[in-house]
């Protein structure tokens, strides 16, 4: 065995050992404040050195960091781009670039002429006919260009994802073993660019609205690369959390499995809304009219035809924000239970969000779907998310 290698397995070994000291060795002793300190680390790593010393080296830790920085910068470009495309759908504005350039369509139009000229190939699809007739450029350059934006910060998350994870492979930063997750979200992105278009396409033929659908997964594909990118970010940085040997984490780890895939189905309604204008009719709450099921759906409940109409989307979607509201609620009295300092904290931060996004929810609908407040919604959507995926972690790693 070589040097290089012996120096490798040493290091492995003495790292196991301090994991395996520090959360079972000092179970006990930790009992009453469960958080892992920095003071309660350096005493591990003090009693292993009887047997065998462990200094993290210079280049590993470096290299952690420095994954740790470009995985944040990845999940804030990846939720300004979900915003983003939210407030471009809001506006009406994603199908005013008429043709798919990846590469050059890189720059906007910058003279006259051309700008002339991209009207000119707007004006001959459906949408401007039946929606926009009579606009005029400079009404025209401001969708443009939110469509534009929205298209460019994709090529620049891609790159700045993409870039980054080749160095970070060929440096041997990122193990192979540990290079799946990565891979994933890699395809996903390249995934999202085609299917960005395929959405875009649709609203190119006969009808001057995209396909909900289609715009429903195309979020969707974006919620699953956040989710990949921001669950391997907290597992770069977390610590592991002390929790007693006898307490049953069996619950609250099923209820935050709930409460992800409750989330997960609640924003995918919500593209169905935004795809179909739902939120445009029935601008009341808590009933829809003059009960709490519209008369439109109570005949043909179970009618497939029902996920074409827009009052019977907006209803789902109602429903859905109790069971979210049920689930993370049930989440949050599991958390308090355990009474760990972190989970508690977790579970404070889980109501707030909760209560935000249920109430910018109602807001939206109230005011027939304030462009700000909409916004502020579905970013709510992504906190709350990103709070239960963090708990998930926490309880599963402890």
């Amino acid at each position: 065995m070589t040097k290089q290698k012996k120096h490798k397995l040493k290091i492995k070994v003495q790292k196991s050992l301090i994991r395996h000291l520090f959360k079972f060795a000092y179970r006990e002793e930790f009992e009453g404040n469960t958080e892992r300190s920095t003071a309660a680390y350096e005493k591990v790593r003090e009693d292993a050195s009887t047997g065998l010393t462990y200094k993290l080296p210079l280049e590993v830790e470096f290299g952690k960091m420095s994954i740790t920085k470009w995985l944040c910068i990845s999940c804030i470009m990846v939720i300004a781009m979900i915003v983003i495309g939210g407030i471009t759908r809001l506006t009406g504005s994603g199908l005013s670039i008429v043709e798919w350039r990846p590469v050059t369509g890189i720059l906007p139009p910058f003279s006259f002429e051309s700008w002339q000229a991209e009207f000119a190939k707007y004006k001959a699809f459906p949408e401007y006919n039946s929606v926009n007739y009579g606009m005029t450029l400079s009404q025209f350059k401001f969708i443009y260009l939110l469509e534009f934006i929205h298209r460019l910060l994709g090529r620049i998350t891609a790159l700045i994802y993409i870039v980054p994870l080749i160095y970070f492979y060929f440096k041997d930063v990122i193990k192979n073993r540990d290079m799946l997750p990565y891979i994933i979200a890699l395809l996903l992105f390249c995934v999202q660019g085609f299917m960005g278009w395929y959405m875009v396409k649709s609203g190119l033929l006969n009808s001057p609205s995209v396909s909900h659908f289609r715009l429903a997964f195309h979020l969707i594909i974006a919620v699953i690369i956040y989710h990949i990118l921001f669950y391997q970010l907290i597992k770069n940085r977390c610590d592991i959390l002390l929790i007693p040997s006898q307490t049953d984490l069996k619950l609250p780890l099923i209820f935050s499995g709930i409460a992800i895939t409750v989330i997960y189905v609640q924003i995918f309604l919500g593209a169905l809304v935004a795809g179909l204008d739902s939120g445009l009719i029935y601008n009341s709450f808590p009933l829809m009219g003059d009960s709490f099921v519209p008369m439109e759906v109570k005949d043909n409940f179970f009618d497939l035809k029902n996920w074409y109409d827009p009052v019977f989307i907006q209803f789902i979607h109602r429903l859905g924000g109790y069971n979210v509201f049920l689930v993370v609620v049930v989440l949050v009295i599991c958390l308090l239970k355990i009474e760990h300092p972190k989970l508690n904290k977790i579970a404070y931060f889980l109501m707030i969000a909760l209560l935000m996004q249920i109430s910018t929810g109602i807001i939206t609908l109230l005011y027939s779907v304030p462009i700000i407040i909409a916004s502020i919604h579905q970013l709510f959507a992504i906190i709350l998310l990103s709070i239960i995926i963090w708990c998930y972690f926490l309880i599963k790693s402890s």
